[in-house]
C-alpha cells in the first residue's frame, strides 16, 4: 500500500480507540439504529472519485486513515475482526494484530489473503461461518445503498455480495441498513477530530474573507462583467491551493467540499445541490457558498452580501441573523434536531409570521468527514438527539422573500436591485456543541454594517437622494437615512473606501472587533493570571525554609593553630599561594588574611620609597560585582557587631619583597575569582545520562553540519546522529556532544526560506558543559549560500544565464536541505517515542514574525508553539512563554513609529528581555497572539525603570493581591497599574457631577496652565488614575530637582501651599492607606512628598478639564 511515493502507516493507538467505540455501539445500540444486526460486513468497493462521501469510504477513513479499496471486513458482536484484502492491505494491518490492547472488546484480528486459485472461496466460507450465517433469522448489518454498485464488480468484494445476494433470496441471511448505525457512531468528533474540524473551518472562513470578498469587492468596484460560474472558478481554485492569498498549507491535505456557489439577480435556490450559473453577477442581493475540505474533514461557509440594499430587505437580514441567534440557544446537549427548526418557527411566529413559508425544509445538518450527514439534519421531524462533541453546519436562510414595488421604491434608477421582485438570504456557520454555549468556528462576521455595500454613482446629483418619482408610490421612511447612516459609519470608522464602495468589512472587523474583544479577554486573563500566581509563590513560599538553611555563609578557616603558620619573616608581606593567605606584618606580628577578604591591592608611585595598599571589603562601602558571594554573606552577617579593617599601607626603602607580593597577591586574587567563577557555572548542572548507541539498526544521521555554539574557538563542524536515549554530535577533529531526549525541553526546526541557513535548535531544561562555558541553547544548521560572496566589478543583468542557474541551483538546494532535515526530525521524533521519550519538533509561525532589536541589532522574531525565538542571529534570542509572567508595550504614542516591548519573568532574580524598534503596523497582530497565548500585556507611552520596578514588586509579598495589608483598603493587583485605561477611570465622571463651567473658581488663565502642566501629557497618554500617578511622579520629581530659576522657584511654593492646604482636608484613613513612605507597595518609582502631591494635583486637575470638555462636546452636538 503506497500513498504519495511512501509507504502508508497504520495509526495504531487511533485503529482501536475507533474500532473499540465502533463496537461498542454496535453492542449496546443493536436494536435502535443498528436493526438488530448479528454481526456487520464493512465492504469498501472500488474508489470512485466522483462520489466522495460514500459511507463505506468515510468509515475506512474513520477507521483505517486510508481508504482500503476492494477490501471485505466483518465485524462480530463477540469482537473478532475479520479482513480479506490483498496482500499490502493485509501488512498494514498486520501490526494492529499483533499489539490489541488487553481490556479492549477486540478479541482477535483475523487476516485473510486472497487467494485466485479458489476464487477466495474458502475465505468466503470462513467469513460465512464467523458471521453465523445460514439462518433466516441471522441478520447481517450492509450498507444496502452500495451494494447495487458493489455487486457488479470483480475482484474480491463482487463475488462475496453476490453470494449474500442468493444467500438473501433462498432466506439464509437477512441483509439490514446500518448507515443510521455508523452515522451515530461517527457523529461526536475526539480532539483530534475536533481540532482537525476547526482548521477546516479556519480555511473556509479566510477563504470567504480574503480570496472572495476581496475578489466581489475588485469586481464591483471596477464594473468588469463576470459570471457566476467564472467568480465560483476562482474561488474553487484558492480551496485547491490556499497559497494564492498567503495560506501555507500542504495542497495534499485540501480540496474543496463542493463547488462554490454564488448567486444574484433573483434567481436563488438554497439547497446545497444548487449550482452557480453563466449569467453575469448581478450587483444586488448576492449569495455565496464554499466549502473546505482539509485532510478529508468538511466545513462550509455561507454569506449574503447586500448592494444598495432597501430598508426592507435590511430589517428582514437584520431578522435572520436574529433567528440564528435563537437556533444556536437551542444547540443543547440532550436537545432533539427538531428543536432546532421550532427555535426558528416560534421566533418568526412570534416576530414576522409571513416569514415562515420562505423558511427552507431544514436549518442544517451534522458534518465531519461526511458533509451532510443524513441522520442529522435540523429538520421538523428529526427527533436525533444533539450530543456534546457533535458539529454542525447552522445554516440558515430565507427562500423567495416578496419585494414589492414601494420596497424599493428608494433605490436609484441604476440599481440593479431597482429590477429585483423577490429574493432570499442565508447565513451558514459551523457550530461546535459543548456543555456551555455553542462555539461557532466560522469566525467571518455577518452583523449588517459588515455585508452592506453603498455604490457611489459618480453622475447623481448631491439632492437625488431625496427626489423621489411622482408616478411611483410614496417611498417608506428610512431608507436614505439609512443609506446615510452606512456612509457616515463608513467615514467615522475610518476604514478604505474607493470611488464606489462604503465599506471595507474585512478592515472594520480587525481594527474594531478585534481591540474591543482583545481588551475584554486582558481583562478576565489578568484576573485569573493574578490568582494564579498567588497560589503559586504560596507554594514557593512554604519550601522557602529549605533553602535558607543550605544558604548559610562558610567561615574562613585556612589554618587550624598558629603553628600551623609557615615561617616568614619579621615585618615582611608574605604570601602562601598553597593555602590562599597572605601575612602581613601589624607590630611585627605576622598576621593571616584570607585572599577572599581583599578587594584590590595597588602600588601608589612616589619617589625614594615603595608602597602596597591593600584594601579589605568592609562594611558600609559597595563591595562590587566580583566581590566572593561568600564574603559578601560574611560582611551582612559581621557588619552590625563588627569592626572592620578597610585599609593598610606598607612602605619600603627596598621594594622588592613588596613588589613580589603584589604580583603574588594579583595572581592569587585572578585565581580565587576564576575558581569561583567555575564553581558558580557548574552550581546548578545536572547530571546527565549516558548516552546508549543504537545498536544493530540504522541510526538517523545529518552530515555537514555545523554547531554553535563551538567547542572551541573555531568553526565546529561535523555529523549530528540519533541514538536510544539522546543525540550525539562528533566534530570533525573528534569532540562530543550528547543531548539526552529527557534534557530536551523545546526542539525547533526551522527550514530555509527567506534566510541563508537551515538548522534544529534545542533549547534544555538543564545546562550542560560545551567547552568550559555553561550552555542552554544548542543548534546545528547547514548554510545553503555562502553569508558573504565574492563580487568583480562587471555588472550582471538579471536576464543573464549563468545568475538564472544560479538562483536554480540555489532553490533546488534549499528544497534538497529542507527535505533532509525535516525527514531527520521525523526520525527522532519517532526514535525518541520508539524508546518512551516525547519528543516533538516546532516549527516557527512565519506569518506572525515581526521585526525587532533584542540585542544589538535587527533580527526576524517569530513565535512558536511555546516559545518567542530568534535563532539565525547569535546570540539565540530564546524565550519560553512558560517563563513570562507579563508583556508591557513601551513608547506606544501617536508620534512613535516603532515601540518597545518588555517581557517579565516570572523570576524577579532574572532580568526582564527586551525587545526593541518593532514597527507600529505589528502592535495588533503581537497583542492578538499574546491573548490567544493567555499572556496578559499592557501598554504605556515611556521606558519605565525595570530594575527599579522589579525590584520593590520583589518585596512586595501583596503584589498580586488587590488589596492592601489590612485587607480593606482596594489596590490595583499585579501588574495593572501598568494599564492605560485603569479601572478607575469607570468612575472618574461620577466624582466630578458637581462641576459646573459656572461654578468653578478659577480663571481661564489658570486652566491654560494647568493644560500646559497636566493635560498634555494625561490627555494624549490616556493612562488609567493609578498609572496617571506612577508615570507622573517621576516626571514631576526630576522637574522639581532641576528648576533652579526664580520664576520656577516661585510656582513650585504656590503648588506647594495649595497642595498643603488640600491636604489637610482629607481624611484620617486615606492618609494612612495612601503612600506614607517613599517606595510604594504596587511597584512605582521612589519619589518625594511634594513630587507626590503634585503628581496628584495635576491629574485631578487634568481629569477636570477633560470632564469639561467632554460636556462642551455633548451641549455642541445637542445643539446642531
Amino acid at each position: 500500500l503506497v500513498y504519495a511515493g511512501t509507504m502508508a502507516e497504520l495509526d495504531v493507538d487511533r485503529f482501536f480507540s475507533r474500532l473499540q467505540k465502533l463496537h461498542s455501539h454496535f453492542v449496546k445500540h443493536n436494536d435502535a439504529v443498528w436493526g438488530s444486526a448479528n454481526c456487520l460486513s464493512l465492504n469498501r468497493g472500488a474508489l470512485d472519485e466522483d462520489n466522495l462521501y460514500l459511507k463505506s469510504s468515510i468509515l475506512h477513513q474513520w477507521i483505517f486513515g486510508y481508504e482500503l479499496p476492494d477490501t471485505t471486513v466483518l465485524l462480530t458482536k463477540d469482537g473478532d475482526f475479520y479482513l480479506l484484502a490483498t496482500k499490502k492491505k493485509c501488512e498494514f494491518i498486520r501490526d494492529a494484530s499483533k499489539k490489541i490492547p488487553k481490556d479492549s472488546p477486540i478479541k482477535k484480528i483475523h487476516l485473510l489473503l486472497r487467494n485466485k486459485e479458489d476464487g477466495n472461496e474458502e475465505n468466503y466460507n470462513t467469513l460465512w461461518k464467523a458471521g453465523g450465517l445460514g439462518s433466516e433469522d441471522t441478520k447481517l448489518g450492509v450498507i444496502l445503498k452500495e451494494r447495487e454498485h458493489n455487486i457488479s464488480e470483480d475482484g474480491i468484494l463482487g463475488p462475496w455480495e453476490r453470494k449474500l445476494t442468493e444467500a438473501q433470496e433462498a432466506k439464509e441471511v437477512t441483509l439490514v441498513d446500518i448507515a443510521a448505525g455508523l452515522s451515530f457512531t461517527m457523529s461526536v468528533k475526539d480532539d483530534d477530530e475536533l481540532d482537525v474540524m476547526k482548521r477546516s473551518s479556519i480555511l473556509s472562513n479566510k477563504v470567504m474573507k480574503h480570496g472572495y470578498v476581496k475578489k466581489m469587492e475588485d469586481v464591483i468596484d471596477s464594473q468588469d462583467p463576470i459570471t457566476h460560474d467564472a467568480l465560483a472558478s476562482y474561488i474553487d481554485e484558492i480551496l485547491e491551493n490556499p497559497s494564492k492569498i498567503g495560506l501555507k498549507v500542504p495542497s495534499d491535505d485540501v480540496q474543496a467540499c463542493y463547488y462554490p456557489i454564488v448567486q444574484s439577480g433573483g434567481n436563488y435556490d438554497l439547497k446545497p445541490s444548487a449550482q452557480s450559473t453563466d449569467k453575469n453577477l448581478s450587483h444586488d442581493i448576492i449569495l455565496v457558498s464554499l466549502g473546505a475540505r482539509f485532510k478529508n474533514y468538511c466545513s462550509n461557509i455561507s454569506r449574503t452580501f447586500m448592494v444598495n440594499p432597501p430598508q426592507k430587505v435590511s430589517e428582514t437580514y437584520e431578522l435572520l441573523a436574529e433567528m440564528q441567534e435563537a437556533c444556536l440557544q437551542v444547540m443543547k446537549p440532550g436537545k432533539p434536531a427538531k428543536a432546532v427548526y421550532k427555535a426558528a418557527v416560534n421566533f418568526l411566529q412570534a416576530r414576522d409570521e409571513s416569514l415562515v413559508k420562505c423558511l427552507p425544509k431544514n436549518v442544517g445538518f451534522a458534518t465531519g468527514l461526511d458533509f451532510r450527514d443524513s441522520s442529522f439534519v435540523l429538520s421538523a421531524k428529526n427527533s436525533a438527539s444533539i450530543r456534546e462533541g457533535m458539529v454542525f453546519c447552522l445554516s440558515v436562510g430565507f427562500q423567495n422573500v416578496e419585494l414589492s414595488k414601494a420596497d424599493r421604491a428608494s433605490c436609484s434608477e441604476k440599481s440593479a436591485v431597482k429590477k429585483l421582485d423577490k429574493y432570499s438570504l442565508v447565513i451558514s456557520d459551523m457550530v461546535r456543541i459543548t456543555n456551555d454555549a455553542p462555539d461557532i468556528l466560522t469566525k467571518m462576521t455577518k452583523d449588517r454594517d459588515d455585508v452592506a455595500y453603498r455604490i457611489k454613482d459618480d453622475d447623481e446629483a448631491g439632492d437625488d437622494e431625496e427626489e423621489s418619482d411622482d408616478d411611483a408610490p410614496e417611498a417608506p421612511k428610512g431608507d436614505a437615512q439609512l443609506a446615510r447612516k452606512l456612509a457616515n459609519e463608513q467615514s467615522a470608522r475610518g476604514t478604505r473606501t474607493s470611488s464606489r464602495l462604503a465599506r471595507d468589512a474585512a478592515a472594520t472587523q480587525d481594527s474594531a472587533e478585534g481591540a474591543a474583544q482583545r481588551e475584554k479577554k486582558q481583562i478576565e486573563l489578568m484576573t485569573r493570571r493574578n490568582l494564579d500566581r498567588v497560589k503559586e509563590l504560596a507554594r514557593k513560599n512554604r519550601n522557602k525554609k529549605d533553602g535558607d538553611a543550605e544558604d548559610q555563609a562558610a567561615e574562613l578557616e585556612t589554618y587550624k593553630r598558629s603553628r600551623d603558620y609557615p615561617d616568614p619573616h619579621p615585618n615582611q608581606v608574605k604570601v602562601d599561594m598553597q593555602s590562599q593567605c597572605l601575612f602581613l606584618p601589624i607590630s611585627g606580628v605576622p598576621v593571616p588574611f584570607h585572599i577572599s577578604t581583599i578587594k584590590n591591592v595597588v602600588m601608589p608611585e612616589v619617589e625614594g620609597a615603595t608602597l602596597l595598599r591593600i584594601n579589605f571589603y568592609t562594611a558600609g562601602i559597595a563591595l562590587g560585582k566580583e566581590a566572593p558571594s561568600n564574603m559578601i554573606k560574611l560582611v551582612q552577617k559581621y557588619a552590625p557587631y563588627a569592626s572592620f579593617i578597610r585599609e593598610m599601607t606598607f612602605r619600603s626603602l627596598d621594594g622588592h619583597n613588596l613588589t613580589t607580593a603584589f604580583r603574588q597577591i594579583s595572581e592569587l586574587r585572578r585565581r580565587a575569582r576564576a575558581k569561583e567563577v567555575r564553581e558558580q557555572e557548574e552550581a546548578d548542572l545536572v547530571e546527565q545520562d549516558k548516552l546508549v548507541r543504537t545498536r544493530n539498526e540504522r541510526v538517523p544521521r545529518l552530515s555537514d553540519l555545523t554547531m554553535r555554539p563551538v567547542v572551541s574557538a573555531r568553526k565546529t563542524q561535523g555529523s549530528l546522529e540519533a541514538h536510544t536515549n539522546g543525540l550525539r554530535f562528533t566534530s570533525l577533529r573528534n569532540e562530543v556532544v550528547d543531548i539526552m531526549y529527557a534534557n530536551i525541553k523545546y526542539a525547533i526546526f526551522q527550514p530555509c526560506e527567506s534566510e541563508i541557513m537551515v538548522l534544529v535548535h534545542f533549547h534544555l531544561k538543564n545546562p550542560i558543559m560545551i567547552g568550559k562555558t555553561k550552555r542552554l541553547d544548542v543548534q546545528f544548521f547547514t548554510e545553503v549560500i555562502d553569508a558573504s560572496q565574492a563580487v568583480d566589478n562587471a555588472r550582471r543583468s538579471m536576464y543573464d544565464p549563468d545568475e538564472m542557474d544560479d538562483e536554480q541551483r540555489e532553490r533546488q538546494l534549499r528544497k534538497k536541505l529542507n527535505t533532509a532535515f525535516r525527514d531527520f526530525c521525523k526520525k527522532v521524533d519517532a526514535v525518541a517515542k520508539k524508546n518512551g521519550h516525547h519528543l516533538e519538533f516546532d516549527v516557527p509561525y512565519r506569518d506572525l514574525g515581526f521585526t525587532g532589536n533584542p540585542h544589538k541589532e535587527m533580527v526576524t522574531i517569530m513565535p512558536t508553539l511555546n516559545c518567542l525565538v530568534n535563532l539565525t542571529e547569535t546570540p539565540f534570542f530564546v524565550v519560553d512563554l512558560d517563563e513570562v509572567d507579563h508583556v508591557h508595550f513601551e513608547r506606544v504614542t501617536y508620534m512613535s513609529k516603532a515601540f518597545d516591548i518588555v517581557l517579565v519573568n516570572k523570576d524577579f532574580n532574572k532580568p526582564p528581555w527586551r525587545v526593541d524598534m518593532i514597527p507600529n503596523e505589528d502592535k495588533d497582530s503581537i497583542q492578538e497572539w499574546l491573548t490567544d497565548m493567555e499572556i496578559t500585556y499592557t501598554e504605556g507611552p515611556m521606558n519605565l525603570n525595570w530594575k527599579q520596578i522589579i525590584n520593590t514588586v520583589k518585596d512586595d509579598d501583596r503584589f498580586y493581591m488587590n488589596t492592601e495589608e489590612d485587607e480593606l483598603t482596594e489596590k490595583e493587583a499585579g501588574w495593572e497599574f501598568l494599564r492605560m485605561f485603569g479601572r478607575e477611570d469607570e468612575d472618574d465622571n461620577d466624582d466630578d457631577e458637581d462641576d459646573s463651567e459656572f461654578g468653578s473658581d478659577k480663571n481661564e488663565e489658570e486652566e491654560e496652565e494647568e493644560e500646559e502642566l497636566a493635560v498634555d501629557i494625561v490627555d494624549g497618554v490616556q493612562l488609567g488614575t493609578g498609572a496617571r500617578i506612577t508615570c507622573l511622579e517621576a516626571w514631576c520629581c526630576s522637574s522639581v530637582e532641576k528648576d533652579d530659576g526664580s520664576g520656577a522657584e516661585d510656582e513650585r511654593k504656590e503648588l506647594d501651599e495649595e497642595s498643603t492646604k488640600k491636604e489637610t482636608t482629607r481624611n484620617e484613613k486615606e492618609k494612612k492607606h495612601h503612600r506614607s513612605d517613599k517606595h510604594s507597595h504596587t511597584g512605582k518609582v521612589t519619589i518625594e512628598d511634594d513630587a507626590l502631591k503634585r503628581a496628584r494635583e495635576l491629574v485631578a486637575s487634568a481629569k477636570k478639564i477633560q470632564t469639561r470638555k467632554e460636556r462642551k462636546k455633548k451641549k455642541q452636538k445637542r445643539s446642531r
